[in-house]
């Protein structure tokens, strides 16, 4: 079935496995409406790991994986509020990353260097932690004919295949096809699961209230954190999960303002229902001792007993859901390399050879997480635990920059710098305090960043290119149009 669903895959994207010029690889010439960019974001934002590592968080301690749905809620809010002006100086200036709109914003090069690299940095060991996935699945779903290993190199050929050759515009167009079957086909299964072995909602309601009353309360079974680490991985999870720059890119490909604001209305009301379902799930199966004895393969075992087609079709899920997050990544980290890197570099790189350096960009990666994803699975969810305190101190950077005049390079470089050294510092060395109080360390790292910009901030005021840059975009933002796309390039001072 995985194979089918990837044959599948192709043949729908078949027709985009091309880009006539960098823009068109970059942003799909912002082309996208609210239906492509809500189940784009669904699609890389739901990640395979989630009924891997998540499923073991949610089986164990029950209520307390619901901090997804509040910091989903966050995230929408926040791709809500930083959608017009992103759209709009996307459009007018021709910029097509992250970096470079606040590169743009900022009149610095430093900043839009930076910024890259703080999202490669802190994106890479999802994108491992996801290839694992996959090869974890392959194994498992074909009993272990085909080695992790194969199914790591399968996953990742096919996906750097169609992002190497189309671009977001066979991203966006694949990511419908897998947010579709994420949500709705993982919804259906959960039903199925609740129905099969619990007798419905209801009657798996009771059974938990009766035998598991801890799994319906905060912080569940065996687990006593303070009551400031729910609210600080809400805070970190909801304000940094759409800046990831394989998320906010997206914003690049829609075709107006609208459409990004329909979409960040409808994604949470999606997820919601979806994650609800899919975390009572998880708590119902709680208990089974041999859930429990592997929480982390706890939906794989429950697809197991109920047959190879409903083990395959769960294969078939986690695999849209990694493929989405994968070629997302992928296709973000190349055109920050080539357009946020290569081309700062060397400003008078053609377009033909902008896209050749995606391209390349897109093998290298490919070929170094596939080699890193052979390490040690333990040491890559690690990783990715800490990439929420790092990515975190964009978070000012960009709502500072889209909406305080008196946000400088200044206090961006610095609080960028010396927030993510903070955060840093105490998620590697954890001191007592971390675990006595609750808070994680992206909240310290977060606060030192805001009161190094605003301090910045007011020590100098604004120059004339932010006051006419407000003035555009009012007049612009008035409208509610869709903007004419500049066919110019973002100038950095």
């Amino acid at each position: 079935m995985i194979f089918l669903f990837f044959a599948v895959m192709l043949f729908i994207i078949r027709k985009n496995l091309g880009v006539s010029s960098f823009e068109d690889y970059a942003t799909a010439s912002r082309s996208f409406g609210f239906f492509a960019l809500t189940f784009s974001v669904l699609a890389t934002w739901i990640v395979g790991a989630m009924y891997t590592s998540w499923a073991g968080m949610a089986v164990t301690y029950g209520f307390t994986a619901l901090y997804c749905i509040a910091y989903a809620i966050i995230t929408m809010i926040v791709m809500y509020y930083v959608a017009p002006k992103t759209y709009i100086w996307g459009a007018k200036y021709g910029i097509k990353t992250q970096s470079e709109l606040l590169g743009f914003r900022y009149q610095s090069k430093t900043v839009r260097m930076l910024t890259g690299i703080w999202g490669i940095v802190f994106t890479i060991p999802w994108l491992i932690v996801e290839i694992v996935t996959q090869g974890y699945v392959f194994e498992y779903a074909s009993g272990g004919l085909i080695p992790q290993f194969w199914g790591m190199v399968l996953g990742i050929v096919v996906v750097a295949i169609f992002v190497s050759l189309g671009g977001m515009r066979s991203v966006v167009t694949a990511n419908v096809f897998q947010g579709l079957i994420l949500i709705f086909g993982g919804t259906a299964l959960m039903i199925y699961f609740i129905y099969k072995y619990f007798g419905g909602f209801s009657s798996g309601f009771d059974m938990v209230a009766n035998e598991y009353p801890e799994m319906l309360t905060y912080p569940g079974p065996g687990w006593d954190p303070p009551t400031p680490y729910w609210t600080s991985i809400v805070i970190l999870s909801g304000l940094g999960g759409f800046l990831w720059p394989w998320a906010y890119n997206k914003l690049f490909a829609s075709d107006s303002i609208r459409t990004i604001k329909i979409s960040a209305l409808l994604a949470p009301i999606i997820y919601a229902i979806f994650f609800s379902i899919f975390v009572f799930t998880a708590i119902f199966i709680h208990s089974y001792d041999q859930t429990l004895s592997d929480v982390q393969g706890a939906f794989l075992w429950l697809a197991s007993e109920s047959g190879p087609i409903a083990l395959g079709f769960l294969g078939v899920i986690i695999m849209a859901s990694s493929v989405g997050t994968v070629s997302g990544i992928i296709q973000a980290i190349s055109t920050t390399v080539s357009r946020d890197f290569a081309q700062v570099i060397n400003r008078n790189i053609s377009d033909k050879r902008a896209i050749n350096i995606a391209r390349i960009s897109v093998i290298a990666i490919s070929l170094i997480s596939l080699l890193i994803g052979t390490a040690d699975l333990g040491l890559m969810v690690f990783l990715a635990l800490f990439t929420y305190d790092g990515i975190i101190l964009l978070f000012p950077v960009v709502i500072l920059g889209l909406y305080w005049k008196r946000a400088n390079k200044e206090g961006a470089i610095i609080g960028l710098i010396a927030g993510t050294a903070l955060s840093m510092f105490l998620r590697f060395f954890n001191p007592i305090f971390i675990e006595s109080w609750g808070w994680q360390p992206g909240v310290y790292g977060l606060a030192l960043c805001f009161i190094i910009m605003i301090v910045a901030g007011y020590m100098k005021k604004p120059g004339v290119f932010v006051e006419k840059l407000w003035q555009d975009t009012e007049v612009l933002y008035t409208k509610n149009v869709k903007v004419p796309t500049s066919k110019s390039t973002s100038r950095v001072s």
